[in-house]
């Protein structure tokens, strides 16, 4: 009998130890299958004290592990579907409700190529957009409108002469090798501008220049913009020089016909409720067929019939001692 079960127990131990050696053998389970096990202690399936903690250490470790990714899954999602247009749990694209104010567009809707009259008079809406309307750049908007690279179309071929806000100068567009056409660009600073108080004498200027430069004897204002720093004014060229380097003794004929024309261009301005105030030689200037050509309308003024002005401007060199 005492051998019976010595030979018993042998046989338990090698069934015991062959077991234990399979299940350190085998691969760990995986994360999915052990957080289908229940988490009762596992001195009942077979092996040591320390084989059962450092399995339970595991199944902790993988249960953590899927719950933390679960959360932050989810808050991802919400992160997303808030930012987002469509919620991502809707499968079919929502309906826009009609809107009463589709006139109204936000804030980050007012760009500076886009911009509405809302934006320029509210510092508020002017500042707080995708692309901000400066200040100085609100101020001459909407007639001269935003153009930083339009300076770059022209090549400047020769300065002619200086003004009270800026410099003329002779120029030509790129690549232009086969018209070889001339232009006269008058750059202007606006802090000059703003500083002189004479942001609504450049409007006038270029509203009178386009819309009168059409009759023969007036010089027509062709193109204009704004960019940060400069107001831009494109008109022709006109290559024979101004009257007052052509003085010398000329005919009578003559002398009579420059009279009649700037009389011409007088009136015409005097008839579309314009007064000029700056008719000096430096002004007038000669075309190509020795005609007369008026320019710089900046002290020019809307004036309707009846109306009276006492502002004492012009060039002292021209002016009467009554007049001071």
């Amino acid at each position: 009998m005492g051998n019976a079960s010595s030979s018993r127990t042998t046989i338990n131990h090698r069934e015991t130890r062959s077991s234990i050696e399979k299940s350190s053998l085998s691969p760990p389970p995986s994360s999915s299958s052990l957080a289908v096990l229940p988490a009762s202690p596992l001195l009942e399936v077979g092996g040591t004290t320390e084989q059962s903690f450092q399995r339970n250490q595991t199944l902790k470790r993988a249960t953590s592990l899927d719950g933390f990714s679960t959360c932050l899954n989810e808050s991802f999602r919400r992160i997303y579907s808030s930012l987002s247009c469509t919620s991502l749990t809707s499968s079919t694209p929502k309906k826009r409700q009609p809107s009463n104010q589709t006139n109204r567009r936000p804030w980050s809707r007012i760009s500076r190529r886009r911009w509405n009259d809302s934006a320029l008079a509210d510092d508020r809406l002017r500042t707080r957009t995708c692309w901000p309307v400066t200040h100085a750049e609100s101020l001459f908007l909407p007639q001269f409108p935003i153009d930083c690279h339009a300076e770059r179309r022209f090549i400047v071929d020769e300065y002619i002469a200086k003004g009270a806000f800026g410099k003329v100068y002779r120029v030509r567009r790129v690549n232009d090798d086969q018209d070889h056409q001339d232009f006269a660009l008058k750059v202007l600073s606006k802090s000059e501008i703003i500083n002189g108080n004479a942001i609504r004498q450049l409007k006038d200027e270029v509203d009178i220049q386009t819309i009168c430069g059409h009759h023969p004897f007036l010089a027509k204002c062709i193109d204009y913009w704004q960019s940060k720093k400069k107001v831009f004014l494109l008109s022709n060229y006109y290559s024979n020089g101004e009257l007052f380097q052509k003085f010398a003794k000329y005919p009578f004929e003559l002398v009579r016909l420059y009279i009649a024309e700037i009389a011409l261009a007088l009136d015409f301005l005097h008839q579309a409720g314009v007064i000029y105030r700056d008719l000096k030689p430096e002004n007038v200037l000669l075309d190509q067929d020795h005609h007369i050509r008026l320019i710089d309308f900046g002290l020019s003024k809307w004036l309707s019939i009846g109306s009276r002005t006492r502002t004492i401007c012009g060039t002292l060199q021209y002016m009467g001692k009554t007049s001071f």
